[in-house]
Order: structure tokens, then sequence, then C-alpha cells
């Protein structure tokens, strides 16, 4: 079978790539670095609100919600490339919890949040997990319990990543403790980060990059604050979860990463007088990560016509996720050993090399995502279950 782009699609990536060429000025890479890659600066909101101006964050939303019309695939190629080019782009704003609210938003969401969205000028963190409710997301405590004409949110919750800089968290929680089945009472909040009854506390990870506790006191919200269905949550938790499970695993910054260590081990001396690129090892360790970044290309894009078809699949999306996740450990451990001990000089120390001290914070950064956006174990059953059809795990 021959995969490729069509004409356009081509035409679009060389389009994008020179439009990040110009957008990711020295000072906006030095700020998008000095915040670990999360993003959140001046200099890294302002780039957001003009990719938003210039109608490339809605590339593949409908043109009725302020979109340009194209397709995923076409979203996808554009979260490539904006990744590819090393800005941290908040996918899970613009490609998980975004489209959730194009489809079952309210009236008043649509109106108002869909179009921030798409202006760059909204920004949307995820409360599920807990401190008792993690990998069983649905035995959440975080409560919200109907108050007149709103509802008063209490509880806590664990991992809430860019909470301390984002507008909204997309909220889980309980709004039926009698429901017979735990996962049949849970109902889906737009919480303003605002609102003087939240608050948030940084943890720190191993890769120094910050995610955060996050807490709701007695936070009052109207009616129109929840999403979709009262008790209906469960639904919009696990479509969310696949389009997440697939954003997370953009392929773009490893095949830039790639080509940076390629380009390096090109110029690199040895002891004695050839290239490091010249080396059987070296060679090895490149062709794996290679191969691999080509692999999942084509789960990506698989996904992203899936998309457009209309028909992703939970399991398709969870097998995404695990390979994706679980292979950039072993990227970073395969190029990590290609730079070598350039790679534990502090990016702060003068001569560092900025792509090899990237390196070793990735490497220890990248066991995050093998738990965030649901643990790789619970996707391995989802995967036999409904991919497969298998007997469900007994846990």
């Amino acid at each position: 079978m021959k995969v490729e782009f069509t004409a356009a699609q081509d035409a679009l990536r060389k389009e994008l790539r020179t439009y990040f060429e110009n957008l990711m000025t020295p000072d906006l890479k030095a700020e998008c670095d000095e915040a670990m890659g999360e993003g959140g600066g001046p200099l890294w909101r302002e780039a957001l609100k003009k990719m938003g101006k210039d109608g490339w964050i809605g590339v593949g939303w409908p043109k009725e919600l302020g979109g340009r019309g194209m397709s995923p695939i076409e979203q996808f190629i554009f979260v490539e490339e904006v990744m590819r080019a090393g800005y941290p782009f908040p996918f899970l704003t613009t490609e998980s919890v975004g489209p959730q609210l194009a489809e079952h938003g309210n009236e008043r969401q649509k109106r108002e949040i869909v179009p921030k969205i798409l202006a760059g000028e909204c920004l949307i963190a995820i409360g599920y997990s807990e401190a008792g409710a993690g990998t069983d997301l649905a035995s959440l405590k975080t409560s919200a319990v109907k108050d007149g004409d709103g509802w008063l949110i209490n509880g806590q919750k664990m991992w809430t990543s860019l909470a301390h800089f984002c507008d909204y968290v997309w909220l889980a929680c309980r709004t039926d403790p009698d429901a017979a089945k735990p996962h049949k009472g849970i109902s889906m909040f737009m919480v303003p980060t605002s609102d003087p009854g939240w608050s948030c506390s940084p943890v720190i990870t191993l890769g120094e990059v910050r995610t955060n506790a996050t807490f709701y006191d007695n936070i009052r919200v109207a009616d129109d604050a929840m999403v979709g269905e009262l008790h209906g949550g469960w639904k919009l938790i696990t479509s969310q979860l696949n389009r997440e499970r697939l954003s997370l695993v953009n392929f773009g910054p490893t095949a830039e990463m790639f080509n940076n260590i390629v380009r390096w081990a090109q110029k690199l001396d040895t002891a004695d007088g050839g290239k490091l690129i010249d080396e059987p090892w070296v060679q090895i360790n490149l062709a794996k990560v290679r191969a691999g970044v080509e692999a999942l290309k084509l789960v990506c894009y698989k996904q992203a016509w899936a998309m457009t078809e209309g028909n992703l699949e939970m399991a398709d999306a969870s097998a995404a996720k695990v390979y994706g996740s679980e292979f950039f450990i072993e990227v970073y451990r395969l190029l990590g050993e290609v730079i070598g001990e350039a790679s534990l000089i502090s990016r702060r120390t003068d001569g560092a090399n900025p792509i090899a001290a990237r390196i070793e914070r990735l490497y220890r950064t990248a066991s995050i995502i093998t738990f965030g956006g649901g643990t790789n174990e619970i996707q391995r059953d989802i995967i036999s279950a409904a991919g497969l059809w298998m007997p469900r795990a007994s846990r």
C-alpha cells in the first residue's frame, strides 16, 4: 500500500513550516526552554494569539465554528508542524476538550468559549484524577451538589497539568452519589480558575516539569457551566480521552530531534579522526529511532484518517498511546547514548549544547505520558477487550 498526502496537503505542510520558522524567534525559543517546554509565558501567549488570528488553530474545524473547514488530517499536519518547530502547543485545549465543547456544549459555551479557543485566547486544563481515583477514575469523589439555579463544587484533583496558567478546568464531578454504577453518576463542568474558591499547588516531576494538585472549595457555578447531560459525563470523558491519547503521541518533536542528532553526529569528530555518524553502533541506534518514528507516523495518520471518516475507535486510540508513549522513552535512551556525556551538562551552563541538554530532561520526563491520559496497563486492557474482544481483565 502506498500512503501519501495530496498535493494540497504537501503544500499546506510547506506553508506551515515556513510560517513557524518565522514565528519561532530566538526570544520565544528561549522562553519556551525556560518554561521546560510547557509554555505559558507572555511571548508564548502572543504567538498563540497570532496563530488564532491567522486562522491556523482551527484549520480542521468546521467553518461555522470559525475554522477553515478542512479535515482532521490537515489539523494533525498543523499540530505536527507547530510541535516540530519547538512550540509547546496546548493540544489538550484545541484537540481534545475543544471538539467536545463544540459538539456537546450548550449555547453559551459554543458562543463564548469555543471562539476564544480558536482565537488562542482560552486555555483549558483537565481535572480527572484524584488522590484516591486515578486508574479507577469512576470512583472519583469531587462533588457537584445542586444549589438553586446552580451547582456547588467541592473536592480536589491531582495531576492537573497546565492548570496554573489555564482559564478553565474541564472538571469531572460526582452528581449522583447513589448511582447503581459509579460511572453513571458523573457530570462534566467548565470551572473558571478565576473563582476565589479555586487554588492549585505545584507538583514538580522527575523531569522538572510542573503539574498541579488543584482544589475546589465551595465553588458555585451556574447551570450553564455543565457540559452535556446530567450524569452523562462518562461518555464525554472517554471521547475526550480518545482524542487526548492520539494527541499525546504526536511524533513531530521526536522527528525533529532525530534530525538534529543526525546532523550533530555528522559533524562530531571521534578519537580516530572519523565522524561519530560512521560508528556502527551509532548507526544502529539512529536506525531504530528512524524506523520507530516511521511506524508511529503510520499509526497517527491512520487515526487522523479515522477521525476524518468519523470512526475513531477506543482500542485504536489506546494502541497509539501505548506504542507512542513507550517508544518515546526508548527514543530518548537511544539518542542519549549517541549524545553521551554532553547530555549531562545543565542547559544553564555556558557552552552547553541545548539539544543535548533537552534529551536528558526529556528522558526523565517521558514516563509521565505512560500514565497521563490513562495508564498503559489499563490501555492494554482496553485494547484486549474493546479491540480484540477478549475477556475483561479482573482487577
